[in-house]
């Protein structure tokens, strides 16, 4: 009877930090506005607006020049890691690191870049802070569409 007890209160011990180390994996939501950053092929810096939206386990992005150019790209979070693939002229990938609160620090290359990497951040604006300018927010694809629309 005694090692029955003790057997049950070594498994509750065990299981007390694996419930615990559980709940504290939980997915971020990245969802929001965000200040861009960021370095071109050519050297030169840019600077925009990023939108994103959480749709399931998949995340939509936007980013908007100052010449309201508007690239759209899909993600997924895994191993703390946002990766989003886009396409901006020719098929491209940005993959940012999430460890900073409120800052995405990302990578990115593409295609004809010649395995060159590039650098992007992501600063969280203030929520209720809307981007300047007339923008329609990111909508959520509605089922039969192939391809998001703004």
């Amino acid at each position: 009877m005694a090692k029955a007890i003790l057997l049950g209160v070594v498994l509750v011990t065990l299981a007390g930090p694996i419930g615990i180390k559980a709940e504290g994996t939980s997915e971020k939501d990245f969802t929001g506005v965000y200040s861009c950053e960021g370095t071109n092929p050519d050297g030169r810096s840019y600077i925009g607006v990023v939108e994103i939206l959480k749709v399931e386990g998949t995340y939509l992005v936007r980013w908007t020049m100052p010449n309201d150019t508007q690239v759209m790209g899909v993600g997924i979070f895994s191993n703390g890691m946002l990766a989003v693939s886009y396409f901006g002229g020719a098929p491209a990938l940005v993959v940012y690191s999430t460890d900073t609160d409120g800052r995405l620090d990302g990578k990115w290359t593409m295609g004809g870049a010649e395995g060159l990497l590039f650098k992007e951040t992501l600063t969280k604006m203030p929520e209720g802070k809307a981007p300047e300018g007339e923008r329609q927010p990111v909508k959520r694809p509605t089922a039969g569409r192939s391809r998001q629309t703004i």
